[in-house]
């Protein structure tokens, strides 16, 4: 059985050759949307259906700098390191793939690409992440896919599609108080 994303990619897929916009349509982003608005209209909340709820930072500020270094944190450590190593594989494979596969000079002509470059990249920033809290990240394939198919020539169309995830997460999440939990990954795969 299909789950909904891949009914939408083959509908797409089917659609693409006799309509080659059909290819832009958000879907994932009309499902998000309109799972939330049905939640609201026809009161599902009430009805045993989890909703997501008001989303706070957990110190009540949007950015609070926590040291990850400290004393009490290091009992985590054994419990963690077979995670955080998967974590660090998976990384790294996909950086390396999404180096290799979206090639080099033929994508971006004036810059070379170099998955050593993007790992160290990768972990500078998951350092900096870690000090506020952040969760761990790593390449985004799918996000450089799509960035390469709508023509990105440079690194600063990566940086405004950060700056409108960014701006999204601060000023569209309070619209989202009714999205249903079952629709998080789909929420989540839009975002990335």
């Amino acid at each position: 059985m299909l789950s909904a994303s891949d009914e939408n990619r083959e509908l797409k897929k089917r659609l693409q050759p006799r309509y080659p916009g059909v290819a832009y349509v958000p879907d994932r982003f009309l499902v998000v949307v309109l799972s939330a608005v049905l939640c609201w209209q026809l009161d599902w909340e009430s009805q045993g259906v989890a909703v997501l709820g008001t989303v706070k930072a957990a110190s009540g500020h949007l950015f609070t700098f926590r040291w990850p270094f400290q004393v009490f944190h290091m009992k985590h450590i054994r419990d963690a390191m077979s995670t955080s190593f998967l974590i660090a594989l998976l990384g790294f494979f996909e950086s390396t793939v999404a180096a290799k596969s979206l090639g080099g000079s033929e994508t971006f002509p004036a810059m070379q690409l170099s998955a050593n470059r993007e790992l160290v990249a990768l972990g500078a920033a998951n350092l900096v992440g870690a000090c506020f809290m952040g969760l761990p990240a790593f390449g985004g394939y799918g996000r450089s896919k799509v960035n390469k198919a709508t023509g990105g020539k440079s690194p600063m169309s990566s940086l405004f599609l950060s700056l409108i995830s960014l701006l999204s997460i601060l000023f569209l999440l309070p619209y989202m108080y009714y999205l249903p939990v079952s629709f998080l990954p789909n929420a989540f795969v839009m975002i990335s």
